[in-house]
């Protein structure tokens, strides 16, 4: 594979300033939600944040599209979440992997690569680029593997360690699905609602918001309970900017994705469910809860409620997808996953070099500090005690 193979390959720059300007009969095709530039344009919420959006055409048509969310950010040497030095970056932020139409059945490594040889000649040396979810299995994966030219042109840095995206595929019913589940799960599920309905003696509800009109109520309940989290209050975390969530939702509503849940007893939200429905695939994208109520385990209460809600009418919807970051109980409730990691290509200059060779070592040591950390319990209270110190933002 050498430059000359790439030399016809043209990636074209196109505008996404406004919802206006994307063209929407490109969107009808199977995508990802992260793939779709639509919904990645409501988070542009500030003039320093922007979209590049980057499409490959063939006789007219769309084949592949790229779209990157270009935003402030630092890299940063730490020691688990204790950063000793961070760099201001400008990132170029790939949420999901790159689209590419399902007619393009040929090696797609060639377009990859002249799609990040071409973003190399635009780069400067402030400029990142990061890749999220990028499957163990994909072509991207199999193409930044290989001694590519790519490594003459950036580092390729794994960011943390591999990790399992969780997701739920739907063959059939709410019975069919608890079935795939482990029985200690079922059992545990089963208890989980039992003492819920016991405890609020049926005094409860469950509500699906979805229309524009229901934004405004949505965001009064789930604020509400989000304020009371630990990630809130702890970690600058949880449902914060009602402007920003409020424009973002109704964007997404007047789509017909908006599909976000909350649990009340006796008119009181106690947990909330964020999430989208794209395509016949629930994205759950932020939960919380009241932690008055963490005994009886609402989150997971609330996650019964939502998928016996979703399967209830048919072909509504096929796969639930849990988002990224992995735990104990996205692994029990699932019944499908993907490895995936993260990854950072960072431009080639002897000040960046210094930096990503300070930045493997400090990474290899955090990683085995996180490790020892999660083994005996201490990551939650290491991170409560760095950021009450400041030091962890």
């Amino acid at each position: 594979m050498t430059l000359s193979n790439t030399e016809t390959i043209n990636w074209k720059l196109v505008s996404t300033s406004t919802q206006a300007n994307i063209d929407p009969e490109t969107f009808k095709r199977r995508m990802l939600l992260d793939q779709d530039p639509r919904w990645l344009m409501t988070f542009v919420v500030d003039d320093d944040k922007q979209l590049a959006r980057f499409i490959l055409e063939q006789s007219g048509m769309i084949i592949a599209s790229a779209t990157f969310f270009v935003h402030p950010s630092a890299l940063r040497i730490a020691i688990s979440d204790w950063t000793l030095f961070s760099m201001s970056v400008k990132r170029y932020t790939l949420f999901a992997e790159i689209w590419f139409d399902q007619t393009v059945d040929s090696d797609k490594s060639l377009y990859l690569l002249a799609l990040f040889n071409q973003l190399r000649k635009e780069l400067s040396i402030n400029e990142v680029i990061f890749l999220q979810s990028v499957g163990s299995d994909s072509a991207l994966s199999n193409m930044l593997a290989r001694k590519s030219l790519l490594n003459t042109s950036y580092h390729i840095l794994n960011y943390g360690e591999p990790y399992k995206h969780r997701y739920i595929d739907f063959n059939s019913d709410y019975n069919h699905y608890l079935s795939q589940l482990s029985s200690s799960t079922r059992s545990d599920l089963k208890r989980t609602q039992k003492r819920f309905v016991s405890a609020v003696n049926g005094q409860y509800k469950t509500i699906c918001y979805q229309s524009p009109e229901e934004v405004g109520a949505f965001l009064d309940a789930a604020m509400t309970v989000s304020a009371l989290t630990y990630q809130y209050q702890l970690l600058g975390a949880g449902l914060r900017d009602r402007n920003i969530l409020e424009n973002r939702f109704l964007t997404t509503a007047k789509l017909g994705w908006f599909h976000s849940y909350v649990l009340f007893v006796d008119q009181k939200p106690v947990a909330f469910q964020v999430g989208h429905l794209y395509q016949q695939c629930y994205y759950a994208q932020e939960i919380g809860y009241d932690p008055d109520w963490a005994k009886l385990q609402v989150g997971i209460f609330l996650h019964t409620e939502i998928i016996s809600s979703l399967l209830a009418t048919p072909d509504l919807v096929k796969r639930f997808d849990f988002g990224n970051d992995d735990n104990t109980h996205k692994q029990r409730l699932s019944n499908a996953e993907a490895t995936e990691r993260y990854i950072y290509l960072i431009p080639r200059h002897w000040r960046n070099d210094l930096f990503v060779a300070t930045m493997k070592a400090t990474n290899q040591l955090s990683t085995s500090i996180g490790r020892l950390l999660n083994k005996y319990g201490l990551r939650k209270r290491v991170r409560q005690l760095l950021w009450k110190l400041g030091v962890m933002k």
